[in-house]
């Protein structure tokens, strides 16, 4: 099958023989629990107050008063840094509400459909169920649960694209870009133009991350052609014809990605806008 995934005679290519191995950079494992300690520390915290003041009040009035400090000099520190930081890295600020976005999604998501996917599954297992299971655990961010049911949601029934795309994009998020680039070429075969072009999408994505730029521009450029891209896409498509040398193709890309639009940008559309315009200033060096 070519780069582009263009080739709709090939059949599709089976899935891994095996689970793809689930390991997150010790880093990222902890800044993962760092949202659930501080609501856990934010909770307890008063009640252990409480306690305190019942036994030593003058003890208790000294701790809040130098906790109510210590948080008031940390929040000027942050902003203080977020500032700094915005000098020299303008996207900060869009970094910033990315991030809150995804936050704000992690504690909004409920656990429960992921529960009764599972029960449901104890009572028959197909691949569909597999799949949905899969998707809720990928949506949490719960990785290997999520391996383990997409990757039994292909073996059973390998004619779904849907699982292939989801199955694709958890390998990418766990770094195995040429596995995941088969999963997406899988799922653009089996169902062309796939979730509105999301898989070709991907595809030009790990084609980009893998270093294979001429690839990842091809790619980018059918997407772009067969779904008009996004500030997204068309930020990949610069940086992958500024790869290869194509300096004026990847300034026009660039433009469309960083010019303003009339109605409010979701946080990651807004966050790729705003790393497209910072580029344009710095004259296509980054």
């Amino acid at each position: 099958m070519p780069a582009d995934g263009s080739d709709s005679s090939a059949p599709p290519i089976p899935a891994p023989p095996t689970e793809p191995a689930v390991k997150l950079p010790t880093w990222r494992a902890a800044l993962q629990t760092l949202p659930l300690a501080a609501i856990w520390i934010a909770t307890i915290a008063p009640l252990l107050l409480w306690l305190l003041a019942r036994q030593d009040p003058e003890l208790a009035v000294r701790i809040k008063q130098v906790t109510t400090t210590a948080a008031i000099r940390g929040g000027l520190g942050l902003a203080l840094v977020a500032s700094v930081g915005a000098l020299l890295f303008p996207p900060v600020p869009a970094w910033v509400r990315l991030m809150f976005e995804r936050l704000r999604l992690s504690f909004a998501s409920d656990r429960g459909p992921l529960l009764k996917a599972l029960a449901e599954l104890e009572h028959f297992a197909s691949a569909a169920r597999h799949l949905e299971v899969g998707r809720l655990a990928l949506t949490r961010s719960e990785l290997p649960l999520a391996a383990e049911h997409l990757h039994r949601a292909v073996e059973l029934d390998p004619s779904i694209a849907g699982a292939h795309h989801q199955f694709g994009i958890l390998l990418r998020r766990l770094g195995h870009l040429q596995q995941a680039a088969v999963a997406f070429q899988n799922a653009e075969h089996l169902d062309p133009g796939h979730a509105f072009g999301a898989a070709l999408l991907e595809l030009g994505r790990c084609a980009l991350l893998a270093g294979d730029e001429r690839a990842a521009a091809e790619i980018l450029e059918r997407h772009r052609k067969e779904h008009g891209g996004s500030k997204q896409s068309h930020y990949w498509l610069g940086k992958a014809r500024a790869a290869i040398g194509e300096h004026d193709s990847a300034i026009a890309a660039m433009k469309y990605a960083a010019e303003p639009t009339k109605q409010r940008l979701t946080p990651e559309e807004n966050w790729f806008r705003a790393l497209a315009r910072v580029w344009l200033w710095r004259g296509g060096r980054r």
